[in-house]
């Protein structure tokens, strides 16, 4: 239904934009009130406040399969202590950033973070040059289980490049991918662990429910077939010879010329740091951009 719609993602990320900036805006008017939202978040972000209240049951619907794995041998259940109260408190509704510092500080390390989303993560390597790490950081930011790491060692860079994913703790959620303000990483979704619900009965939409997950999946399996990366080798010899043959034929620009330039790279350098201007190139906003550039330039 188009209902829910993202913020400028990659700028929270990178905290150029603070709270005061909603991450998503529900467009009420579109909302079905499917609760599809709130049954696949591995974040607990939405809660099915409805109006009058008692109309809509989430165990009458499908889900998907629980984001962490207890050794119920191992696990003791203590109540004085504070991670297993944490524990014990969200084993329910998906919280992937509660199950991760549980996981870090289970005093038994019974439990451990296991996705019922089976995937993939690509980094683009043959476009790593547009990345920068230090200075933007938005996936590291975003990453709920901090599954994205700056390689430091040189031979991690050599292995990796500038940043890189550790996938034994990703559950594939995606928010990297929108976090990245070059598009330089793709998540792949293969498979979903489907639940009945838990709540027996012939609900019209179960079966739309799940129809729509498994084209989620088709689709993305078959825009992922054309974005696979492709390794560019770079050979210096021919570079420098490609280099020099070009600047052979650049014309030398006048110091008023050069002035001018500068001037309007300037402007221009301003004009994309926006963080507005950032927001619509994403969202493709052409009439709003061409026409704030025109102002930019008078």
């Amino acid at each position: 239904m188009d209902a829910i719609e993202l913020g400028p993602i990659p700028e929270i990320a990178q905290n150029i934009i603070d709270e005061s900036n909603p991450k998503l805006l529900i467009d009420h008017d579109k909302c079905c009130y499917c609760m599809l939202c709130a049954i696949v978040c591995p974040n607990d972000a939405f809660h099915e406040n409805i109006k009058p209240e008692g109309q809509i049951d989430l165990k009458e619907y499908p889900s998907i399969g629980k984001f962490y794995k207890i050794d119920m041998e191992n696990c003791i259940e203590e109540k004085n202590n504070e991670i297993c109260k944490l524990c014990l408190q969200v084993r329910e509704r998906n919280n992937i950033k509660d199950y991760y510092k549980i996981a870090k500080e289970c005093p038994t390390k019974c439990f451990k973070i296991d996705s019922p989303i089976k995937g993939e993560v690509i980094i683009k390597k043959n476009m790593l040059h547009r990345c920068d790490p230090q200075g933007c950081k938005a996936c590291v930011n975003i990453c709920p289980v901090e599954s994205f790491f700056i390689p430091e060692s040189a031979e991690d860079v050599l292995k990796y490049g500038k940043i890189a994913c550790n996938e034994d703790e990703c559950f594939y959620c995606g928010a990297c991918v929108n976090s990245c303000p070059d598009e330089l990483i793709i998540v792949k979704r293969k498979n979903i662990t489907i639940e009945d619900p838990k709540v027996k009965g012939h609900f019209p939409w179960i079966q739309a429910w799940i129809n729509s997950i498994r084209k989620i999946l088709i689709d993305s399996l078959i825009e992922a077939k054309g974005k696979e990366q492709i390794e560019i080798p770079f050979i210096e010899e021919k570079i420098e010879k490609a280099k020099k043959a070009v600047e052979e034929h650049i014309p030398r620009l006048t110091e008023p010329e050069k002035k001018q330039f500068e001037e309007l790279n300037s402007k221009i350098q301003e004009f994309l740091h926006s963080s507005k201007i950032r927001y619509w190139i994403k969202d493709k906003k052409t009439d709003k951009i061409v026409k704030e550039l025109r102002k930019k330039l008078k």
